[in-house]
């Protein structure tokens, strides 16, 4: 067995390699969750400290008040996040799952779970990573040049397109699948989704 730092770790460095691997032995839902939920009050506590600072200088007069409260904001938030976030991916993998066994595949539903819990924890890791450097290098070349618009687009879609490439590899090495068949999956589960928002929004 690993610990839920050691499987953290792996992924992060080795994504498509050792990580995934590990991932797919010894991950499991409890450690994704505990990893998930200690990411997003990370976030969480480094934003509250960054907004509380901003407070501090802009409203001095309410610095206290904020600081009061930060504490019980910050835990609040991040628990806020993790059911909303939690419930999306339950209902994702409820959605992958059907159109998964439909395949007549032998993976479990714990693998789906599991799956789709590692790959949004590091897709978070990387959204994270991305929003300051586009903010910093924004702040940078757009006052020279708008001509480097293109230039931050590129990186935005040659990240994102990596977040989609690793999500279906860990996928894959957990169900033991292919790519374009996990691929696929997505695929369905992204069109599923949208007319579940649709028909939702007729109802309303």
């Amino acid at each position: 067995m690993t610990s839920w730092f050691s499987d953290l770790k792996a992924l992060i460095l080795n994504p498509i390699g050792r990580g995934a691997d590990q991932v797919a032995q010894y991950g499991t839902i409890k450690k994704g969750l505990l990893t998930f939920f200690g990411l997003e009050f990370l976030f969480c506590i480094v934003l509250g400290s960054t907004l509380t600072s901003l407070v501090g200088f802009f409203m001095p007069a309410y610095y206290r008040e904020i600081a009061a409260y930060g504490s019980l904001i910050i835990v609040a938030t991040a628990v806020l996040i993790f059911i909303a976030e939690t419930v999306s991916i339950y209902l994702n993998s409820a959605i992958f799952y059907g159109l998964y066994k439909l395949t007549k595949s032998v993976g479990t539903w714990n693998d789906v779970v599991k799956g789709f819990i590692y790959g949004k924890i590091l897709s978070d890791i990387y959204i994270a990573f991305l929003i300051p450097i586009l903010l910093i290098l924004g702040s940078w070349i757009l006052p020279h040049s708008t001509d480097f618009v293109w230039f931050l687009i590129i990186v935005v879609v040659g990240v994102a397109l990596w977040i989609v490439y690793v999500d279906v590899h860990i996928m894959s090495r957990i169900l033991q699948s292919t790519k374009l068949k996990v691929f696929a999956l997505y695929i369905g589960v992204a069109i599923v989704g949208a007319y579940i928002q649709y028909m939702l929004g007729l109802l309303t």
